[in-house]
């Protein structure tokens, strides 16, 4: 699929969830203050289309999701921004399999591997049934193939208990 070129809203909006995201001396709390006052501002600027205000919402969720994951945060409050995250949807398959494993990587860091199990589980069973589809486009079989050998690793880790 080619790139698309970004517009200025979206440059503006990648701009400022980068800085919150790749700063060393915000607190985690800080961060989601940051965040959620990035959301609010580009859900103004985008509130005549709806699409838009809804890939904002799930964008600002996903970054908050990296966030607990980089900062290290608690099982409640990585399946807190997860429950969000889930109510939002994801924009497509590729971003639901990306945000599935970060859930999951959250699990694994604080012991909980049952709940990682849970999210990474189905992942495995609908890569082995589209790989099975002998119709599926070579990119799609590379995306498939890719997806199931890191979910298997990760299935593997969390039955050993394995910390991230």
């Amino acid at each position: 699929m080619p790139w698309r070129k970004l517009e200025p809203i979206e440059i503006a909006f990648n701009k400022k969830i980068s800085a919150v995201h790749l700063s060393e001396e915000i607190s985690f709390e800080d961060a989601v203050r940051e965040y959620r006052r990035i959301e609010a501002e580009f859900v103004e600027m985008v509130s005549d289309n709806e699409y838009r205000v809804v890939e904002t919402r799930r964008r600002i969720t996903e970054w908050l999701l990296m966030q607990a994951h980089k900062d290290e945060q608690p099982q409640g409050v990585c399946r807190e921004i997860w429950h969000e995250l889930l109510e939002r949807g994801f924009s497509d398959l590729e971003q639901r399999h990306t945000m599935s494993g970060i859930y999951a990587r959250c699990c694994q860091m604080n012991g909980e591997f049952d709940e990682g199990l849970a999210v990474i589980e189905p992942l495995i069973a609908e890569a082995e049934q589209a790989l099975a589809d002998a119709t599926l486009t070579a990119d799609m079989r590379a995306f498939y193939e890719d997806q199931l050998a890191h979910r298997r690793k990760m299935r593997d880790e969390f039955k050993a208990g394995i910390r991230e």
